[in-house]
């Protein structure tokens, strides 16, 4: 199996010798925000980081713990969090807020929105509102009208990277992105390139091993290293794919564009992010 849509690292550590994944492990989700954060003047000094009781966000918690320990961000932990949760919220030592919730009967825009509407119900304030995924789809940005422009989301690739793979490959992620728009009628997200690098996968496994025994197919993924336009397509003695960055939207004018790393950036960062009531 080579999947392309769950990142929780828990999948990968229960020693299955036939389950690959092709995108970043969910540790990493944050990670790209956090560096971000860290090359803002004023650099912002506490965070505060929420997440629910499943391996996903946990992981994604953990992983922003220890990056932000990592450069001397003062934390502040919430393990749920719902509207009674953020009256408790002290924004006088807030400077960064980053949303993790994931509820499978509503799904992550609708939590990251919610969460979203309520820090702005109660008026806290932060320099960087940061969500795992919920900003991260070009087709969600309309959602988000309301409370316009500021908003980051971490994402597993965008068109603006500048991987570059086989020609029939789909070649550059802009090529990929303009196949995918005329085939489908809309641009691709992550999770759509994602899951296309996750049957490419297989087709370079299948190729190499010459066959459609299992074992060999197996072996072939287990020893893949190829470049393709979704990126590195690499797997650890687990299966899972650590080589591999994130990337760092936001959303200005309506438009979500890529602004992180900066190698990448198709336009400039919108930051600090104004109080609630000057935007």
């Amino acid at each position: 199996m080579v999947e392309g849509n769950g990142a929780a690292e828990k999948i990968f550590n229960q020693g299955y010798k036939y389950t690959f994944g092709v995108l970043s492990p969910a540790r990493k989700y944050l990670a790209g925000i956090i560096e971000f954060a860290t090359k803002r003047k004023p650099r912002p000094t506490a965070i505060a980081i929420t997440a629910t009781d499943e391996a996903f966000s946990l992981e994604i918690q953990q992983g922003a713990i220890e990056l932000a320990n990592d450069h001397g961000i003062q934390r502040r932990l919430h393990r749920t969090l719902f509207n009674h949760d953020l009256r408790r919220v002290d924004d006088r030592r807030r400077h960064q807020s980053f949303g993790r919730r994931h509820d499978p009967q509503r799904g992550h825009l609708q939590d990251a929105l919610l969460m979203h509407r309520t820090l702005k119900e109660q008026n806290v304030q932060a320099k960087i509102y940061g969500y795992s995924v919920g900003p991260t789809r070009p087709t969600s940005v309309t959602a988000w009208v309301a409370m316009p422009n500021y908003v980051l989301g971490s994402a597993q690739w965008s068109d603006a990277v500048r991987y570059r793979g086989a020609p029939g490959f789909y070649g550059s992620a802009q090529q990929y992105a303009r196949a995918f728009t005329r085939a489908v009628g809309h641009a691709p997200d992550y999770h759509n390139a994602e899951s296309s690098a996750a049957c490419l996968a297989f087709q370079y496994a299948i190729q190499r091993a010459g066959s459609l025994d299992p074992a060999r197919v197996r072996d072939a993924l287990a020893n893949l290293d190829v470049v393709t336009f979704f990126g590195l397509l690499k797997f650890d003695s687990r299966g899972l794919n650590v080589f591999k960055p994130m990337v760092v939207n936001q959303i200005q004018a309506g438009k979500l564009v890529t602004i992180y790393p900066y190698r990448l950036a198709e336009a400039d960062p919108m930051y600090p992010t104004p109080p609630w009531g000057a935007r």
